[in-house]
């Protein structure tokens, strides 16, 4: 288990837990699919963490990126 701050872009990983700090933005990040079971895939680092989880992409802050933990997927 890793953070997904860490993982390289064009990394796969299945998120295993939201850090208890996220708890005030868990239900926005299950509206865009990201939660607990879900795969994510990490597009980009710089500026910005883009994520992409099925059809949906969206831009995580680094801190934020740093309170999700993942698994990573071949």
């Amino acid at each position: 288990m890793t953070r997904l701050s860490v993982l390289p872009a064009g990394a796969r990983a299945r998120v295993v837990l939201l850090a208890p700090e996220l708890r005030e933005r868990a239900d926005r990040l299950a509206s865009l699919g990201l939660s607990p079971g879900s795969e994510v895939g990490l597009l980009q680092r710089r500026p910005t963490f883009v994520v992409e989880v099925g059809e949906t992409r969206f831009a995580l802050d680094q801190e934020v990126a740093r309170q999700i933990f993942v698994q990573r997927v071949a």
